[in-house]
């Protein structure tokens, strides 16, 4: 082969790998382009149908009347490799300041934890569809960050699903965890009052400190697991060897 045909061959070679490279790049740009209208639109309509029922979330006077009224909403259905950013970009943009913050604390908690909770539904559903077991669907893990919020957030996991695995960053406020259903809870930061209670299962980890555990949380129908300095401290109805020492000697707050 002459020194022009290789010249040729490489300059071929060398415009084919651009066209490749252009291609590659023409992928990822859509890539993104989709990724960020399936994170931005369901932010959209999180803040839509927040705004649109604030006024009859007040009219409900009991705390499953709210849950059950928020659960029926059109809640955005979106992959649950998403959850996770939706939820935080729709806690960061929106406008706490506008909002009663009494009521708000409750209701945001709710809000937020019925649309964690149908989406964690939705995939266990689809996971099941492809003949997977129960058992061996991998649970999601979901990162929120409410550090910088200017509200403490009442119920955040309230009726928490199986396979959910809730990460707090920050102070929580009110029932943490209440009538959890499942997975788990960490709470990397303090809780304030009833914290724990009517937990059908799942596990509960609270990494700073509890102003008080609610009546109801230790007693023989919480069948959670709950974790507290490090310790277990209750599980499937029973205090653990450790936790019963620390109720004995009065360390475990109880309102």
């Amino acid at each position: 082969m002459s020194k022009e045909s290789f010249e040729q061959f490489f300059k071929r070679q060398e415009e084919k790998l651009d066209k490749a490279e252009k291609m590659v790049e023409e992928v990822k740009k859509e890539l993104k382009i989709e990724e960020f209208e399936m994170v931005e639109k369901p932010v959209k309509e999180l803040k839509k149908l927040w705004k649109e029922n604030k006024e009859e979330i007040r009219k409900k006077g009991w705390v499953f009347q709210i849950f059950s009224f928020l659960s029926s909403l059109p809640l955005p259905e979106t992959p649950s490799s998403l959850l996770e950013r939706i939820s935080n970009k729709f806690l960061k943009e929106f406008d706490w300041k506008k909002f009663e913050r009494r009521r708000l604390e409750k209701d945001s908690g709710l809000f937020l934890s019925a649309f964690l909770k149908k989406n964690i539904e939705n995939y266990v559903l689809s996971q099941k569809r492809k003949g997977i077991k129960e058992e061996n669907i991998k649970p999601i893990e979901v990162r929120l960050n409410i550090k910088e919020l200017p509200i403490h957030f009442d119920y955040l996991g309230y009726q928490n699903p199986k396979k959910l695995h809730l990460i707090i960053e920050g102070d929580c406020g009110n029932l943490t965890g209440d009538r959890m259903q499942g997975g788990r809870i960490i709470v990397k930061g303090n809780c304030e009052v009833w914290t724990g209670e009517d937990m059908q299962g799942g596990e509960l980890d609270i990494k700073g400190k509890v102003k008080s555990f609610g009546m109801s949380t230790f007693s023989p129908n919480n069948k959670g697991t709950i974790i507290w300095k490090n310790t277990k401290i209750w599980e499937n109805g029973n205090w653990t060897k450790e936790g019963k020492e620390m109720w004995e000697k009065g360390e475990i707050p109880v309102g």
